[in-house]
């Protein structure tokens, strides 16, 4: 199974464009969204352009949001087939147990990984990419797929692939 993760999109749609079309391209079988979305307009953008999006949509917000409530709201309203998330989500990945949690928190972040509960630990938040064995677990942040790094863009854009078969995760620069 693949799994297409991305993280920190706040608001930037080209990006969030871009991102949709690796998904499709590598065929991905269901998406995951590790928070700040940043506003409900992001998911109705990416079902506007992929009506017929039917891989599921796992996300867990972020600090960055604003009001829940529309994402909820909207969600409803037009259908998008995103399951969303106060903090925290687990759920399963083939034969791996993961968990996705945006990553406000560093020591709950290593909590998460240390507690050895889950072979998969997703988060965003640092906007750095990184796909790493901790202990025998793998962390993957996706990175910004904004770009965003410290207040400024730094690059182009990141997102990740999990291929569940080999237990690894692939960091994918947007540019190309």
């Amino acid at each position: 199974m693949k799994l297409g993760i991305f993280s920190d999109t706040h608001d930037k749609l080209e990006n969030v464009e871009k991102a949709v079309r690796v998904f499709q391209k590598e065929e991905v079988e269901s998406i995951v969204h590790c928070g700040d979305w940043v506003s409900p307009f992001v998911p109705q953008f990416i079902y506007s352009l992929y009506p017929r999006l039917t891989v599921p949509v796992i996300s867990v917000f972020g600090n960055n949001e604003g009001d829940h409530f529309r994402f909820l709201e909207r969600k409803k309203k037009e259908g998008w087939n995103i399951e969303f998330y106060k903090e925290t989500h687990v759920f399963d990945v083939g034969s791996k147990k993961a968990v996705v949690y945006h990553g406000s928190s560093k020591a709950l972040t290593d909590a998460l990984i240390s507690c050895k509960t889950y072979d998969l630990v997703l988060t965003g938040h640092t906007h750095r990419a990184s796909a790493e064995i901790i202990d025998g677990i793998l962390h993957i942040n996706p990175g910004s797929t904004a770009g965003y790094c410290e207040g400024r863009i730094k690059n182009s854009g990141t997102i990740a692939i999990y291929d569940e078969n080999r237990h690894e995760g692939t960091i994918i620069d947007l540019q190309a």
